[in-house]
């Protein structure tokens, strides 16, 4: 997008003007797409939050919380009716107008049949109560939808969402109802509530949700026509996206609309029963919506909003009504208004290269323009419009990285060429760290929690005496090649080959908290297809191979060593020469796959591990606990598992001093490498007489 100085083919504001419109309609098409619709839903959270705003005070929020179950701790749960009976009565004296019940009582009262027809007594002379009925849409069994809960609806219903069942509350209190209203709702997909679906059609006819049958009984039971993106009511008129659902204008966090715990209206009561005075000011109930239900943690459903990723369902109905009530809601424009903003701020950022050549004239002048469209957007919203900045943004951010292109052309060519110089003798990898972080090109390294690989083939001078030199090229080739890939697919760092030895490490240049985990899946995966190899190699008259690896984790120093001329990124450090020596180790037990405890403990589960020995590795004076890797857990059958458990006592017992016990166990493993090595070792103590000092530890006098 970038506008050549020097060419004249088109006019300068054609070229202009074919970047922003090729600009705008690509990225507007681009952000019709569901994951970048997800993007500029958050930025609507944003401007909620940014934007709060006052209730109207035409609702009130009863909540049975924490507090209130507290003071209530001598009530049995669930509580008897008669409660909200009770707080029925008490908001009828104090002239509620509503009184919608978040709650479902689809089940008789625990305390028998007295309970719910006090509770249905309350709602039927208080006139205006309003129940909750989840709505659904099974494939078995299904129940209808009772009569009293359809709304006379007139328009196009054809766009509501569908169901066919329903859980109604108890029959016995269907008649004192004023209202039934559905409480079932869906959330945007990234699992944010931020529309209400205000009605769904049934096969009876179609049904309300809680809040829009709360605020119709209060705003006196008006005629409802459903319109093109648009709901009227009475004299309110609401707007509605094309799925007949509205947005509404949240308010502001939990507990921004007013809330009362319950147990404030059971003392108001006691107190006027007693003569004294309530302990909530009656008028907030004075021809209000009051909405009961539970936000007690346990009770209440979590329902993400813009404000919060835990509030509780109620809430966002009491603002559904509250906005009803009010007349507001969050308008947003159609696609034709977004494609003309989009077409808009990419013209006017493409504008500013008519101005200057600077790119700090361009993009001080792309800012500018992009911060007068956010403080549209905002200002906009202060009205309830919510036009889209995703898309409107986005192109004009790129137009403005179309016009700054030419002025870091140079920079551009200059990084090519030192990624190319680099990646001759680097990993990709490295190079794009590099790339990202060039001070790391500096001598010097840095500690790090790594695991380190040596492998060496066994036998390898014997076999390649016998070939010849091109042979032998091929076959290490095709062998490196083979355990390179896997070490890479496994996260490995590949450091260097050392003939037909390979070293690499885990945890290094990033961080992997679980290197020793990846270090001996790697292993035994190489393992895996080793074997493969060696079936392709017996079928061609090759030799066989037969890797030793050592594993070691602990702190090591990692980075560039060398001269400032040339350097290797490589490993150092007294827990890499560990695993070096553990590789030679193998040898002399006859094993394959050794490696430290360190690296054992945090492998974790998940590998079958052999403790063999203690020793001390020429050259350190630590000792050593030492294991064998087996293979993957659950792989190994019990005939292993239970030799393992055999050739543990055995080195129990030679720990403990226990010479001729240990040699008879040991001997009865044989042909096992270790247990022949080990019961060789035992003969051999037994008849010199233990050293003074015995702790078990045996030092390694070669490599």
């Amino acid at each position: 997008m970038t506008i050549v100085e020097g060419s004249r083919k088109w006019p300068l504001w054609l070229r202009i003007t074919s970047l922003a419109f090729s600009t705008a309609v690509v990225i507007f098409a681009v952000t019709r797409l569901g994951f970048l619709q997800t993007i500029e839903n958050r930025t609507l959270d944003l401007r909620f939050v940014l934007q709060p705003t006052p209730a109207a005070g035409k609702v009130v929020i009863v909540a049975v919380d924490g507090t209130s179950l507290d003071r209530l701790d001598y009530v049995s749960w669930p509580w008897p009716r008669q409660i909200y009976a009770d707080c029925i009565g008490l908001l009828r004296r104090w002239e509620a107008d509503v009184i919608a019940f978040d709650i479902i009582f689809a089940d008789p009262s625990q305390y028998g049949a007295w309970d719910d027809f006090s509770f249905r007594d309350s709602m039927a002379a208080f006139g205006g109560a309003v129940l909750a009925m989840p709505l659904s849409a099974p494939e078995g069994f299904v129940t209808p939808v009772p009569r009293n809960a359809v709304m006379d609806i007139r328009g196009d219903l054809s766009g509501l969402d569908s169901a066919w069942s329903c859980e109604p509350p108890l029959d016995s209190l269907l008649p004192a109802v004023a209202a039934l209203g559905n409480v079932t709702a869906s959330p945007d997909p990234d699992g944010v509530y931020r529309s209400v679906t205000l009605f769904t059609d049934t096969p009876e006819g179609p049904v309300p949700s809680l809040a829009f049958a709360a605020a119709w009984l209060a705003a006196g039971r008006p005629a409802v026509t459903l319109e093109p993106g648009r709901l009227v009511f009475g004299d309110t008129e609401i707007p509605l996206d094309g799925r007949y659902r509205m947005r509404p204008r949240f308010r502001g966090p939990t507990g921004t609309i007013t809330t009362v715990p319950i147990a404030d209206l059971l003392e108001s009561l006691q107190a006027e029963a007693a003569g004294g005075a309530p302990v909530v000011d009656p008028g907030l109930f004075r021809d209000a919506v009051v909405i009961i239900g539970y936000t007690a943690p346990g009770l209440y459903d979590l329902k993400p909003t813009p404000y919060s990723g835990r509030c509780p369902g109620m809430e966002i109905n009491a603002t559904a009504v509250d906005n009803l009530l009010s007349g507001v809601a969050i308008e947003r424009p159609g696609s034709a208004a977004v494609l003309a903003a989009t077409l808009a701020v990419s013209l006017l950022c493409a504008s500013a290269l008519l101005v200057k050549r600077s790119v700090i004239i361009q993009v001080l002048l792309g800012l500018l323009v992009l911060g007068a469209y956010a403080a549209l957007a905002f200002l906009l919203f202060e009205m309830n419009v919510w036009i889209e900045t995703l898309a409107p943004l986005s192109a004009g951010v790129l137009s403005i990285l179309g016009g700054s292109a030419v002025s870091y052309s140079h920079a551009n060519r200059q990084r090519k060429q030192i990624t190319l110089a680099f990646s001759q003798y680097l990993s990709p990898e490295l190079v794009r760290q590099l790339a990202r972080h060039p001070e790391k090109l500096r001598l010097g390294g840095e500690e790090m929690v790594m695991t380190a690989h040596f492998s060496d083939l066994a036998g390898f001078t014997s076999f390649s005496e016998k070939l010849s030199p091109k042979d032998l090229v091929h076959l290490l080739n095709r062998y490196l090649t083979l355990m390179t890939d896997l070490l890479m697919a496994s996260g490995a760092t590949l450091d260097k080959y050392i003939g037909d030895a390979v070293v690499a490490f885990w945890g290094a240049p990033f961080p992997q908290e679980d290197s020793a985990v990846r270090a001996c899946r790697a292993v035994l995966e190489m393992r895996r297809a080793l074997a493969e190899l060696n079936a392709e190699l017996e079928k061609e008259g090759l030799p066989l191979l037969n890797p030793r690896t050592g594993l070691n984790t602990g702190l090591m120093v990692v980075g560039n060593m060398g001269s400032s001329r040339r350097f290797d990124y490589t490993m150092m450090g007294s827990a890499v020469n560990l695993a070096s020596r553990l590789e030679g180790v193998n040898k002399f037990y006859g094993t394959s796959i050794m490696v430290s405890r360190a690296t054992k403990e945090a492998a974790g589960s998940g590998f079958v591990f052999r403790e063999l020995d203690s020793i001390r590795v020429v050259g350190q004076k630590t000792p050593v606990d030492i294991f064998e890797l087996c293979g993957f857990e659950g792989d190994a059958p019990e005939e292993i598992l239970a030799r393992h458990r055999a050739y543990a006592e055995a080195l129990s017992a030679y720990r403990d001093g226990r010479l001729p016990e240990a040699a008879k166990a040991f001997d009865a493993l044989a042909p096992d490498p270790p247990s022949v090595k080990m019961a060789a070792r035992c003969r051999i103590l037994a008849e010199a007489g233990l050293p003074e000092g015995w702790d078990g530890v045996f030092d390694m006098t070669s490599k």
